[in-house]
């Protein structure tokens, strides 16, 4: 009889708190990452200076206002999401802040965009991704690390073309998140969704 009771009373405390967290979760993810969309307006738009989405390499860049190939992994994710990327070394001091920086972010949006995060130490095609990246080096070699870049899909004279940002070293957390936040704005508005 103590037995039955213990395990009634163990089952009623599992399915209170596993609904207790759907439900939690759930009005959570709405309330940070839903509404924020119908009502955003960009701080960001199209151009080649520092606060500017770029489409060619900006006013800074070695190769300023020349076209980029983008790399097919950025082309491939774009058709998922906007993109998001930090390149770092796990155990480096200077760059592990913003690596810290850019992985909570990415968590915080995980559902609107494609995250990469690209820890050199880690080898293999991830280290590779991480010296590719440094195409989008905001100003052209040398590269310094953290590199960190956002991708989007932007209106151009009337054609959806690639947008991107990218800075060295550290960012703060809250300029990082207008970009992002901008960046997945453009991407869902040039995507035709809500």
């Amino acid at each position: 009889m103590i037995s039955k009771k213990i395990w009634t009373a163990i089952l009623s405390i599992f399915f209170i708190l596993l609904l207790s967290g759907c439900t939690t979760n759930e009005i959570k993810n709405n309330l940070n990452n839903e509404d924020w969309l119908s009502n955003y307006s960009p701080l960001h738009s199209l151009g080649s200076g520092n606060d500017d989405f770029w489409i060619v390499y900006p006013t800074n860049h070695t190769n300023s206002s020349q076209s980029i190939s983008h790399l097919s992994w950025i082309n491939d994710s774009l058709k998922e999401g906007c993109v998001f990327f930090v390149v770092h070394k796990t155990g480096c001091v200077s760059c592990q802040p913003q690596a810290d920086r850019a992985i909570k972010l990415a968590e915080n949006f995980q559902e609107h965009i494609e995250f990469y995060d690209l820890d050199m130490t880690l080898g293999g095609s991830i280290e590779q991704r991480s010296y590719d990246a440094y195409l989008y080096d905001p100003d052209g070699p040398p590269g310094y690390i953290a590199l960190t870049g956002v991708f989007t899909l932007i209106e151009n004279n009337g054609t959806v073309e690639y947008g991107w940002h990218s800075w060295e070293q550290d960012v703060d957390y809250k300029e990082m998140e207008e970009w992002l936040k901008d960046g997945i704005y453009y991407w869902y508005q040039n995507k035709g969704e809500p």
